[in-house]
């Protein structure tokens, strides 16, 4: 009786931890998207958890040399960075934090500097249309996380009682 009851318990602990365990993972990831105010590029960057990183280091690559910086700075209080582009075509930017995280987005630029076309990592979307939601995680994500939260709950509460049953 009381192996069965430890066992369904340690089961529980157990998964509570996986699941703790893989939301404090994503909780570091980080995100960015990008929109135009006129020829500037606007770049805004999240952690998973919505907080953003303030003062950060960014550097931005031009299509013409990949190896020299065209542009570096930091990252304001909201946690964006903005740059003014100088020729058409795929610019790269870096932005890492003092904590070792990391992220690279791209900004396409076309030809006609007066309206930049914006592509790159957000598939042709606007930057408000491909940039994570409230929290990070996109609406449909944060659906399926939180069915999956309850069906989880729902499975160790039959598995408790199973174990209560058997004892």
């Amino acid at each position: 009786m009381y192996f069965c009851y430890t066992r369904g318990v340690s089961a529980l602990v157990f998964g509570a931890l996986l699941f703790l365990g893989a939301a404090q993972a994503q909780a570091h990831a980080l995100y960015a998207a990008h929109s135009w105010q006129g020829t500037v590029a606007l770049v805004q960057f999240a952690y998973a958890g919505g907080e953003v990183p303030t003062y950060a280091k960014v550097e931005v690559y031009s299509p013409a040399d990949a190896k020299v910086e065209f542009q570096n700075g930091r990252t304001d209080a909201q946690g964006r960075f903005a740059f003014m582009p100088d020729a058409a075509g795929q610019w790269r930017i870096i932005m890492a934090d003092n904590m070792g995280h990391r992220v690279e987005h791209t900004v396409e630029v076309a030809a006609d500097q007066g309206s930049p076309q914006i592509s790159g990592q957000n598939g042709g979307k606007s930057a408000a249309a491909a940039s994570p939601g409230v929290g990070g995680f996109s609406v449909p994500l944060r659906i399926v996380l939180g069915l999956s939260l309850l069906a989880n709950l729902a499975l160790g509460a039959v598995l408790l009682r199973r174990s209560q049953k058997q004892g």
